[in-house]
């Protein structure tokens, strides 16, 4: 019984450590996040970048608004035109400039405001993609590393469950083997204080007794497990 309860022991160490290589964080999650963080990025970009290019398209055309009327005024006042008519000709068209000019310097004041918000969106979004990123990063290596651990320490609990067995029955092994299936892997455990802690029901007086004289393959009545009981040498 000794033999097969450190190997129970052993069962239930690779089975914690699998649960924990099991349990161990990827990334998976936080490539979705960056995924979506990234497009979210790319569209906050293209915005920004949409309305700079107006922006700029915007102040050309005031430049060029600027630019017409200023030739106009200097042909309209230079002395040059003594016709009336083309000198009212020349008045309407500055003054429609004048107003072509007003009305882009209203809509670039909006711009301004807009693109200025549009820049903090997107190098907000660009600060969160760099945090997801060294998330993920610092989450993988650590991920890589525990897997490693992890790993090689099932390696090495395999190496030390193949000698548990080998001076087993095959018989004895195959019971331990069913048990654990129906057993939710656990197949052999201690009893204390009278107690089976597989299902902490207590045992009948008989069987304790019976385990403390003779540590022969026996089961509890209710959950089935083989019992397992620390027997004290007698002191000389």
């Amino acid at each position: 019984m000794n033999q097969l309860y450190e190997l129970q022991q052993i069962d239930s160490a690779i089975a914690e450590l699998e649960a924990d290589l099991k349990a161990l964080d990827d990334g998976s999650g936080l490539r979705v996040q960056l995924a979506a963080a990234e497009e979210e990025q790319a569209r906050r970009k293209a915005t920004y970048a949409g309305s700079l290019g107006e922006q700029k398209k915007r102040e050309a055309d005031l430049t060029k608004a600027e630019q017409k009327r200023k030739q106009l005024m200097d042909k309209a006042y230079g002395g040059t035109i003594a016709n009336p008519k083309e000198l009212e000709t020349l008045g309407k068209e500055i003054e429609s400039l004048s107003r072509m000019k007003d009305r882009i310097e209203t809509e670039l004041l909006e711009l301004f405001d807009q693109v200025d918000e549009e820049k903090r969106l997107a190098e907000e979004r660009e600060k969160v993609v760099g945090e997801l990123r060294t998330r993920l990063s610092d989450t993988v290596a650590t991920y890589e590393s525990e897997r490693a651990r992890l790993t090689d320490e099932v390696a090495k609990l395999r190496v030390e469950r193949g000698a548990a067995q080998e001076p087993l029955a095959d018989e004895i092994l195959r019971k331990y083997e069913y048990l654990r299936g129906r057993c939710a892997h656990v197949a052999v455990v201690a009893v204390q204080d009278g107690t089976c802690t597989g299902c902490r029901i207590g045992l009948p007086l008989v069987q304790v007794n019976r385990l403390a004289r003779n540590p022969e393959l026996q089961q509890c009545e209710h959950c089935l497990r083989l019992l397992w009981m620390a027997i004290e040498e007698d002191e000389e």
